[in-house]
């Protein structure tokens, strides 16, 4: 009998809901950790935070607003759970990291410190995000596209989107700030691009 099949992992409606509350929580988290710091980071997060800095926007807002366009793609690629799921974590996350401002504020984060447990914090919730098929919008929908139909790490995809943004952050952020964000980066791309495979998720 043939086994080698592709395992795809079947989630109650209570487990999933469960699973992306703590994924949402920790990237908002991650987020306000940036924020406090003065910091940014990949994707359309970080495209939220850099134009927060450069008018005055609310965070919140903005990132909702920026991955509006993406959902329809998702929708096209991924089905409509995938993008309805996304357009759920995305909003709780826009929700979560203004209120966060408010509830948990950090005076005087050291951005090295900022910048490591932003890596490890979202990270871990981004892998949770695409555990239970969801996603923060925008540039992860298009990686996790990416890796399904050509086999490229998702974390890599998003790292290469990354440094184009942290070069355009030049022209906004001080140096010191755009290489702290920059590690914070890098931790978080890292750990997906070494946790999220399809092969672990394969039966032999």
């Amino acid at each position: 009998m043939n086994t080698d099949l592709q395992f795809t992992p079947r989630h109650s409606l209570l487990e999933d809901a469960q699973g992306l509350t703590a994924a949402a929580i920790q990237a908002a988290l991650g987020i306000h950790l940036l924020r406090a710091a003065g910091l940014i980071t990949g994707g359309t997060a970080g495209v939220a935070l850099l134009l927060s800095y450069a008018t005055g926007w609310n965070f919140g807002l903005t990132f909702f607003a920026v991955n509006l366009p993406f959902y329809a793609f998702a929708w096209m690629r991924r089905g409509a759970v995938f993008a309805l799921k996304s357009f759920v974590t995305v909003t709780a996350v826009s929700l979560l990291a203004s209120a966060l401002v408010t509830w948990l504020p950090l005076p005087g984060i050291h951005p090295a410190v900022a910048a490591i447990l932003f890596g490890v914090v979202a990270g871990v919730g981004l892998l949770g995000l695409f555990r239970h098929a969801s996603s923060l919008g925008g540039v992860s929908i298009v990686a996790l596209i990416l890796q399904d139909r050509l086999g490229l790490r998702a974390g890599w995809v998003q790292l290469g989107f990354d440094v184009t943004l942290f070069l355009i952050a030049l022209t906004v952020l001080p140096l010191d700030r755009v290489l702290w964000s920059a590690l914070g980066a890098a931790i978080l791309n890292f750990i997906v691009a070494m946790n999220h495979r399809r092969d672990w998720y394969i039966v032999t």
